[in-house]
């Protein structure tokens, strides 16, 4: 699920308007739009903060970075887990591929 798709169901769960949430973060209101919307994809680390303490949920969970999340595939999470017993050259091997995948979809 995309940022923006997080950050309206989040919303809707909390039943706060566009306004309400936008007040919050000290933001406007068609700021909160493009970023549902998608037209704004990366937000400042300030106004994520903002976003999930209004939202009550946790920066990871609202960026969809959380690895213990209930809608992971239980393959990326045993990647995950796998991931964490490489070292840092073999990180960077496998950032590395990871990138050369994404640019090949592009």
């Amino acid at each position: 699920m995309a940022l923006a798709d997080r950050i309206k169901a989040f919303r809707m769960r909390k039943k706060l308007s566009l306004q309400e949430l936008a007040d919050s973060a000290g933001v406007s209101k068609a700021h909160i739009w493009d970023l549902e919307t998608g037209r704004s994809k990366n937000p400042s680390m300030d106004l994520l903060i903002k976003l999930a303490n209004k939202l009550d949920v946790a920066i990871v969970d609202l960026v969809g970075e959380n690895p213990d999340a209930e809608e992971e595939g239980s393959r990326v999470l045993g990647m995950y887990r796998e991931l964490k017993n490489l070292s840092d050259r073999d990180l960077d091997v496998i950032n590395s591929m990871i990138e050369r995948l994404k640019s090949k979809d592009s």
